[in-house]
């Protein structure tokens, strides 16, 4: 073993091995990583103008090494014009000197490290050239900053030449002067940007612009704080949904009129804003329309608050006479003149395909060139046929200006028209207003929730169809959101204050309240996003392979809910990439991030309504694996603010050569985020990780693959009651046909289809109705009418027509329990063997008593459903007001019963025959109003309810959707075959009963074990009668009683007397 070394011999080996200052000098190496990284190290640190790691420094040691080849470009050079100078060391850097001169310096300063201090970094680099490395920097910044000031100046002179910079004083009089003002302008003249910022240079510190679409609030923002000098503070922010920039000292914020709306919801005065600006108001967009009568009657309560409605040169009057004759500032002018109806120049050229989002709301630098088809597909609304349409229109003359407006923003343009111009002068002026042409359900319930009046009186600009009012005012009142006289019930000022569509709102309260909130919360999120499915996911045979283990013969939510969990299964393995991961399935990622955000929001609002216990994060064991975990967040922001800083500004170049999703950005071939690196970095899975507890998402994941038959049916169930009415029954003839021609009808739309997307179209054989053996059912039926206890129905999410109505989003449900559960209309005939629900759907069941028996459980279940769900929402609604009396929570106790009883009832057995009515059998499937003084005694069958005789039907009313023997059937002239004896087991009753005569008689039987259904009457035994539409009052002269008799049993009663 050698010696131990001495600190004399070490002391004397480094001073044997350090090079003097002028050999440091001399072997100097810039390019040395060791060296890049001390200095990094000490000039770049996190507090410093440029970062370790970021765009910005990539960027200064380019401009270093530039430095570096000019300066041994002009050594050189020297050298060859006096060879007989001695050699000196390496100068300064490009010749600088050797002292900054703050001539050049532009408020600029660098707090680089004391060469001398503790930091001790002249044990390591010589003092010089940390010298040298300071003015290189120095220099690099003022570089930096001049060019910044050039652009800046070129920028202002651009604002000053747009046509409305000349108005901006006369916007500002004219507000002044006026509560609302009318910016009227072409496309291009730059209100969108430059009104705000007249307001910020004005001293106004509280405005708030609204923009139809989420993108045009991110671009609008960006681009006004870089024009206002606000691009790295906090002046100017936006606010979109899952995403805001907004602080304390914003003072311009640009956000959707849903937020906006959802603001006046919760504070109607809007005391948080001056000025509001209402943007590209001619577009006419439902919750713009709305937002206007809702700010016409806002300004008389606040005299303080300044509008301002910026509009293009599209009916300008109607704007300013619905607010009282507002004044209009009309700008008019373009920045560069565009010809139209000309011949398209040769050669090849940059081609962007856009949807109408381009119309208006983007603005795309560079276009010289518009191509306008004249058409528009556009989504209309058949309030009869419950449908939405996505067809193809020609646009309206308005649209046409708009369109040719796209060209001429940044230089000359030229409009290409693929239409006559008798073509364009056979236009409408002005495209429909989207209120006159799309369901109103969500704009109802929210004008009910804000307490604004009768929907039909309400002050529109242009009011909608009346039509369209009452279907969404029905469908309310369908859905349990309104009741009969129209007003909010406890579910629906719940569904008010959830930014969802009504049915997803349901899903996620009655999740809530069958402990199935995870499952729901990521099928509410699911459902809520567009499809998730590429174009090629359907063409593409390997795609369909890699998706199959995914699919579920359920139906497409419980797809989506398997596809969601294994996504984030995948995004928990560091190893794996999710972008891949998709593409080979044909899946759009970005549809699973939209999803992920959504169920976040869904969860916090549950919490916030008191439906769910808020969840705090479990905090990792050792204090190894905590700071980990808080480097990894570090990492992950840091690389989100160079991706901001830097790569997020980045023009991305376009390729030739597409890959097979068509993506076009460099983003589409970026990897996994890898902390430090900053180029390739997937920023959609760094905000992800950032924005989510991807451990919760995994554990919801991981329990969601566990979930029982049990679990699954009674999600099931909370999935159809929440899409109720929105069903679908199978065409009687499917089994007969090709997979691709399967036919469905819905009760207002026949031959629809599932949507080429849809789990069920590859394999319809799971939707067929086993048959029963020949032996077991009546002979003589049709096709149409086999009994089987598997008839199923689709609740589906949407019916979208284009070419075809299709089906989109559905889900399998067991067609009899579902019916019984949720029909809004059920119909009976005398002994409940004949069911008619919703006026369209028919149930004939082969067993009478069985049929009864059905449903009378169903109508305790329904009963019990209701109150349940009432009391928590009564009991959440009162925690939340923190009355001091409240009424008792639903304990878990009593809805782990309800659950058990719900899945026992769907999983009854029960042969029965299901068929749509035909239009003529619906119109005559009624008996009609009776002139019968008495109403059967049918003690016990409907437990509480009171009978009494309907109004229009005939019948008898049991509760508000049951009303029984209503139904024509001509089973009644032969109603004596029905009954047989039967002995009572418990008082010993021998007597012929018909089923429903039997079950009547165990209800009320004095010797029944107690603890019978409840309500259950205890009435005197006495001759029970079977009632039937040829029943009439009958006074009997011998015994002095009053009956309702039909013929032969007048007959019978007769021959006892004798």
């Amino acid at each position: 073993m050698p010696p131990p070394r001495t600190r004399e011999g070490r002391d004397r080996r480094d001073h044997h091995r350090a090079p003097s200052e002028e050999e440091a000098l001399e072997k100097w190496d810039w390019n040395c990583p060791e060296t890049r990284r001390l200095l990094e190290d000490a000039f770049f640190r996190e507090e410093d103008y440029i970062r370790q790691g970021s765009e910005e420094c990539q960027k200064f040691w380019t401009f270093f090494e530039r430095l570096q080849r000019f300066q041994n470009l002009r050594t050189s050079r020297k050298e060859e014009k006096d060879p007989g100078q001695p050699k000196h060391s390496i100068p300064a850097l490009a010749d600088l000197p050797r002292t900054y001169d703050p001539r050049y310096r532009i408020n600029l300063s660098v707090l680089g490290p004391d060469t001398g201090g503790s930091r001790g970094l002249s044990r390591h680099l010589p003092a010089e050239r940390v010298a040298e490395f300071r003015r290189a920097l120095l220099h690099y910044l003022d570089f930096g900053q001049k060019q910044a000031f050039g652009r800046l100046a070129k920028l202002q002179h651009e604002r000053a030449a747009l046509p409305i910079a000349q108005y901006g004083n006369r916007i500002l009089q004219t507000l002044e002067e006026h509560q609302v003002v009318v910016v009227a302008g072409d496309t291009g003249c730059g209100k969108s940007t430059q009104v705000p910022q007249y307001l910020l240079a004005a001293g106004f510190s509280h405005v708030a612009c609204t923009q139809p679409r989420r993108i045009a609030c991110i671009s609008l923002a960006k681009r006004v704080s870089f024009e206002s000098l606000s691009q790295y503070g906090s002046q100017v922010g936006y606010q979109i949904r899952f995403e805001s920039t907004r602080s304390a000292a914003t003072k311009i914020v640009f956000l959707t009129v849903g937020l906006l709306l959802r603001q006046i919801q919760r504070e109607p005065s809007l005391p948080q804003y001056e000025v509001l600006i209402v943007d590209e108001v001619h577009e006419r967009h439902l919750h713009n329309d709305f937002l206007l009568g809702v700010l016409r009657r806002l300004l008389p309560t606040r005299p303080d608050l300044k509008v301002i409605l910026m509009s293009a040169t599209i009916n300008i009057s109607l704007f300013s006479s619905y607010f009282s004759n507002a004044p209009v500032v009309q700008v008019p002018g373009r920045l560069f003149p565009i010809t139209v109806f000309d011949v398209a120049p040769p050669g090849v050229r940059k081609c962007i395909l856009s949807t109408n989002i381009a119309e208006t709301s983007v603005t795309i630098d560079g276009i010289r060139f518009v191509v306008d088809s004249g058409k528009v597909k556009e989504m209309s609304y058949d309030p009869q046929a419950k449908l939405q349409r996505l067809q193809e229109f020609w646009i309206s003359q308005a649209s046409a200006e708009q369109r040719k407006g796209r060209a001429g923003r940044t230089g000359p343009g030229v409009c290409f028209r693929l239409y006559a111009e008798s073509d364009y002068d056979a236009f409408a002026p002005y495209p429909v207003p989207e209120i006159r042409r799309v369901a109103l359900d969500s704009l109802v319930l929210q004008m009910k929730s804000m307490s604004v009046g009768d929907p039909r009186t309400f002050p529109f600009i242009e009011p909608p169809p009346p039509a369209s009012l009452e279907t969404a005012i029905l469908y309310l009142r369908d859905q349990g959101a309104l009741d009969s006289s129209e007003a909010l019930t406890p579910i629906g000022s719940l569904l008010a204050q959830l930014p969802v569509d009504v049915v997803i709102g349901k899903m996620l309260i009655l999740g809530s309240m069958f402990s199935l909130v995870e499952p729901v919360l990521t099928i509410a999120a699911a459902l809520s996003v567009q499809s998730p499915f590429t174009r090629s996911a359907q063409s593409s045979p390997e795609c369909a392979a890699a998706r199959r283990p995914l699919e579920s013969d359920q139906g497409d939510p419980f797809t989506l809910f398997n596809i969601f969990n294994a996504w984030v299964q995948v995004k928990s393995e560091r190893s794996r990439n999710s972008r891949k991961w998709c593409r080979r399935r044909g899946i759009e990622e970005h549809r699973l991030y939209e999803m992920a955000n959504l169920r976040r929001q869904f969860k916090e609002l549950l919490e916030d309504h008191g439906l769910l216990a808020g969840v705090q994060a479990a905090q990792v064991g050792d204090s190894y694996s905590r700071l980990q975990q808080r480097r990894e967040r570090r990492a992950l922001h840091q690389l989100k603010r160079q991706h901001e800083e830097g790569a997020g500004r980045r023009r991305k170049v376009l390729r030739l050569q597409e890959e097979q999703d068509g993506g076009s950005s460099d983003e589409d071939r970026a990897g996994p985020a890898l902390p430090g690196a900053s180029d390739g970095v997937d920023i959609q899975d760094v905000k992800f990780k950032l924005r989510h507890d991807l451990a919760q998402l995994q554990a919801a994941a991981s329990s969601a693959q566990d979930l029982s038959r049990e679990q699954l049916a009674l999600l099931k169930l909370v999935l159809g009651r929440g899409l109720y009415p929105q069903l679908a029954v199978p065409d009687a003839f499917n089994s007969s046909r090709k997979d691709s021609d399967q036919i469905f009808h819905t009760q207002a739309k026949q031959g629809a289809v599932l949507h080429p997307t849809c789990v069920f179209a590859g394999s319809p054989q799971v939707l067929h109705a086993q048959e029963l053996e020949a032996s077991s059912c009546d002979g003589s039926r049709d096709d149409k009418d086999k009994m089987s206890s598997k008839h199923q129905l689709l609740s589906f999410v949407s019916l979208l027509e284009t070419n075809k109505p299709y089906l989109v989003n559905c889900v399998r449900i067991p067609a009899l329990q579902s019916l019984l559960l949720f029909s809004r209309s059920l119909d009976t005939n005398g002994d409940c063997s004949r069911l008619v629900a919703d006026s369209w759907l028919e149930l004939q069941l082969a067993d009478s008593e069985s049929a009864i028996r059905l449903l009378a459980a169903s109508l305790q279940l329904r009963a019990r459903w209701e109150s349940a769900l009432d009391r928590q929402l009564a009991h959440q609604a009162q925690q939340r007001l923190e009355e001091e009396e409240q009424d008792a929570p639903v304990s878990p106790k009593e809805v782990a019963t309800l659950s058990k009883e719900l899945l026992q009832f769907t999983a009854s057995k029960i042969p029965y025959s299901l068929r749509r009515l035909t239009g003529l059998e619906a119109q005559n499937m009624y008996v009609g109003p009776q002139t019968i003084p008495a109403t059967p005694h049918l003690p016990g069958l409907f437990g509480s309810s009171t009978l009494s005789p309907h109004p229009t039907k005939g019948g008898y009313a049991v509760t508000d959707f049951l009303t029984y023997n209503c139904l024509t059937s001509d089973t009644d002239l032969y109603s004596d075959c029905l009954r047989t004896f039967w002995t009572c087991p418990h008082c010993g009753l021998h007597a012929p009963l018909t089923p429903l005569e039997r079950i009547a008689h165990e209800n009320t039987c004095p010797q029944a074990p107690q603890g019978g259904p409840p309500g259950a009457e205890e009435a005197a035994p006495e001759t029970l009668q079977k009632t039937s539409v040829l029943q009439r009052p009958y006074h009997c002269e011998a015994c002095g009683k009053d009956f309702l008799f039909t013929p032969t049993e007048v007959l019978r009663h007769r021959k006892q007397h004798v």
